[in-house]
């Protein structure tokens, strides 16, 4: 088993919604990575990752979210947070958020230590293609992402690169 799962989610039919898909994917192919690091597309999520997160020892998830910022900026946002956000609608661009897994996985099976790096989306219109403004921002993510596998790889093995980020926490 892997030390860590990087799990990219979203929909690629539906242009910046799939940028947790295409993130994974430049991050897998930055670098050579060694077996400590597992990637997984997710899709658009939902139940069917439930088995993944389960299994995971440690879990970065990638995603698209309405955080009311500039279209293209990615950050960390404390599991508080997304759970507050989500619960309004406003974090995730899913059906089911990856947060709604998380949380079914926290009271009903395993959670791993989580951290979700989450990037603000322009288009979420129908089409393959991330809209200019996410093309332009992808290698600056795709830094950002390989940076933070990069730290949680180097911490201890149960250890989570930002504070309250795990969602077995209960702060």
């Amino acid at each position: 088993m892997a030390e860590l799962t990087v799990l990219g989610v979203g929909n690629i039919l539906m242009r910046d919604d799939g940028v947790g898909v295409r993130l994974m994917e430049a991050a897998r192919d930055a670098r050579a990575w060694d077996g400590r690091v597992e990637f997984i597309d997710g899709g658009a999520g939902g139940l069917n990752l439930l088995n993944i997160v389960e299994r995971a020892s440690r879990l970065i998830v990638l995603d698209a979210a309405d955080m009311r910022l500039p279209p293209g900026a990615g950050q960390v946002p404390r599991m508080e947070q997304v759970a507050e956000d989500g619960a309004s609608g406003r974090l995730s661009l899913h059906e089911m958020p990856i947060i709604e897994t998380l949380r079914l996985c926290r009271q009903f099976l395993r959670c791993p230590p989580t951290m979700v790096f989450a990037v603000q989306p322009a288009d979420v219109g129908h089409g393959r293609d991330l809209s200019p403004v996410l093309q332009a921002a992808m290698e600056n993510l795709t830094h950002q992402v390989v940076d933070l596998i990069g730290r949680e790889l180097s911490q201890p093995e149960q250890s989570v690169v930002s504070q309250d980020t795990s969602c077995t926490s209960t702060a």
